[in-house]
C-alpha cells in the first residue's frame, strides 16, 4: 500500500506541472493523466517504486515505454518516493 507521505510528494510534482486531481478521482487514475499512460501502468509503476525498484525497472514492469513519457518527471517521482520512504540513490 502506498503511504500518505508518498501520496502527497507526488500530488506536490504533478501539480507543479500543472495537474490537479479532479474531485472523486482515484489516484491511480490521477497519476495517469499527469503522465500519459493507462491507469494499471500508473498503480504499477507506483508500487514498484514504493518497493524500491529504480526508474526503468519500474518502468519496465508497469510496461511503460519511458521514449513515451517524460523521463524527467518518472525520475523526480522515484526521487521523492525514494526521499520520502528515506531510500537515497535513487
Amino acid at each position: 500500500m502506498i503511504s500518505a507521505e508518498v501520496i502527497k510528494g507526488v500530488q506536490e510534482l504533478l501539480e507543479d506541472q500543472g495537474v490537479t486531481q479532479n474531485t472523486g478521482e482515484r489516484f491511480g487514475d490521477y497519476v495517469a493523466r499527469g503522465l500519459g499512460i493507462t491507469g494499471a501502468q500508473a498503480e504499477a509503476l507506483l508500487s514498484a517504486l514504493h518497493d524500491g525498484a529504480d526508474v526503468d525497472a519500474a518502468a519496465r514492469t508497469a510496461g511503460i515505454d519511458t521514449s513515451a513519457v517524460n523521463h524527467d518527471l518518472l525520475t523526480r517521482f522515484a526521487r521523492a518516493i525514494g526521499s520520502t520512504l528515506g531510500r537515497a540513490g535513487l
